[in-house]
């Protein structure tokens, strides 16, 4: 679900040129980005190779061969791209410190859940270093961060532009919050109305309106 979260918040508006997914996993955030904007070529980037190899079968899977590249790298580098080479940057790093939260026996969703060989500076490091000028980079996280990654990104001249908070429910504090950023923006944050992904209780629970309104893939 955030993966899609994510692939919703960058495709409100067309997306064309070259498209970094920064820590790709098996490809979701790029490849649902791409069943909705024909127009850019995709890069997905990330250390595991079983992963990797995941993301190769799902691009193939969906007739995107000649449109997605696969790296192998992780986000402190080196990543062979080019600086300032991307159009678009998209990120959905791992959220939590591994002092924090019980350590996952799979060690690949280890390494996608918890800050093990890189950390949330990173992958901003990273995005704004390959991303070109006054071009995007969109972010999720746990909404508990978000103080740290705006000041994260504003280091990195990474100027912060839109936030939305996601909320379970209407009366749950937010759990994640979609951040744009503008690569030497000027100053001016927007905060959108929050997004509540459920509504019902019980064997009632369903997705709301709102949340299929931004995200049909949802369904």
């Amino acid at each position: 679900m955030d993966a899609l979260l994510l692939a919703a918040f960058a495709g409100q508006e067309p997306v064309r040129g070259r498209v970094l997914d920064l820590g790709t996993g098996c490809g979701v955030v790029g490849l649902g980005l791409a069943l909705d904007h024909p127009d850019f070529f995709g890069v997905g980037l990330d250390l595991n190779p079983d992963m990797l190899r995941h993301a190769r079968e799902n691009i193939r899977l969906l007739g995107f061969e000649e449109r997605f590249a696969l790296l192998r790298a992780d986000a402190r580098g080196p990543w062979g791209i080019a600086p300032e080479s991307m159009d678009m940057v998209l990120c959905n790093p791992p959220y939590r410190d591994p002092g924090r939260g019980r350590i996952c026996p799979d060690e690949a969703k280890t390494m996608a859940r918890f800050e093990d060989r890189v950390v949330l500076a990173d992958f901003v490091r990273a995005s704004a270093y390959l991303v070109r000028n006054r071009k995007s980079c969109f972010f999720i996280l746990l909404a508990e961060r978000v103080d740290e990654l705006l000041d994260l990104l504003r280091a990195s001249r990474l100027q912060p532009k839109e936030v939305l908070f996601v909320h379970r429910r209407l009366d749950d504090a937010a759990r994640l919050v979609l951040v744009r950023s503008l690569k030497n923006g000027g100053a001016g944050l927007t905060v959108r109305p929050p997004l509540v992904l459920h509504e019902g209780r019980g064997k009632e629970t369903r997705l709301s309106a709102a949340a299929l309104s931004f995200c049909p893939r949802l369904a």
